[in-house]
């Protein structure tokens, strides 16, 4: 990071597409500044090349404008090692002066969706300043819209990677002091938990059936497949559901199933 210095206003470059704030500049605001141009903090801005590209003072330099300065001070500050002068731009505007609006932090967010999907909630929610269900709920919405893609791993602060929380149907993951485990464990050993971790996560995802809505009978799943998928996939997904659902039937006897309806 540089000192502190005065650069003409001619030589700055601004580039309106990293002012945060959706409104544009506040006219009440710029006036308030113009009767104190001598407490003004610096400018923020990033040099690029020879060149001085504002980050944070675009209601500083309106001001500026208006009272026919030449100079202004300005703090150079440096440039984020992933080149996102966005964020940049949003983290320096929401440190100090007019404080952003809920619309400014509900863009930012948006934006960061659209680029960075795979950022957790909570992540995109810790850097906006807005609640982890607010930044869901406009994930859903821009996956339901096609605007972005499902992520099947999300990122979290300080890089944490995990996987979002199960889908209706999808096997729950294993637990890795169980994977670390069977490191330890005999060959014929290891192979038995797998099957048995296996079965049970099964049966968890198979407790789902009874969650989905719409599924009330046998006809209603049924009807639901064959409106879903054309008729080559209905019938190979008949064949894989009967071969499949009958092997585990018969596990299920053997562990002591019993049908009490036929009973």
């Amino acid at each position: 990071m540089e000192h502190d210095l005065d650069v003409r206003i001619e030589e700055l470059v601004i580039d309106p597409s990293l002012q945060p704030r959706v409104g544009g500049l506040d006219a009440d605001h710029v006036r308030a500044l113009e009767e104190t141009p001598e407490s003004w903090p610096p400018l923020k801005m990033v040099r690029q090349d020879d060149r001085y590209l504002l980050v944070d003072g675009y209601h500083r330099l309106e001001a500026a404008n208006n009272l026919g300065l030449e100079s202004i001070r300005v703090e150079v500050v440096d440039a984020p090692s992933d080149g996102d002068l966005h964020a940049l731009a949003f983290a320096l505007n929401a440190e100090h002066g007019r404080p952003l609006s809920l619309t400014d932090r509900r863009a930012f967010a948006e934006s960061l969706l659209r680029a960075q999907p795979y950022l957790a909630d909570r992540e995109i929610a810790r850097r906006c300043g807005l609640a982890a269900n607010t930044v869901g709920a406009m994930r859903e919405r821009l996956e339901e819209s096609a605007q972005i893609e499902q992520t099947t791993e999300r990122v979290g602060h300080g890089g944490y990677v995990y996987r979002p929380r199960r889908e209706a149907g999808e096997l729950p993951e294993t637990d890795p002091m169980e994977t670390l485990g069977e490191l330890f464990a005999p060959r014929e050993r290891r192979r038995q938990r797998r099957i048995a971790r296996y079965l049970e996560r099964l049966a968890v995802a198979l407790e789902d059936q009874y969650k989905l809505k719409a599924w009330e009978t046998h006809e209603d799943a049924a009807s639901a497949c064959r409106a879903a998928l054309d008729e080559e996939r209905v019938a190979k997904l008949a064949q894989d559901l009967g071969s499949g659902a009958y092997n585990v039937l018969q596990v299920a006897i053997a562990l002591g199933y019993e049908d009490i309806e036929e009973e």
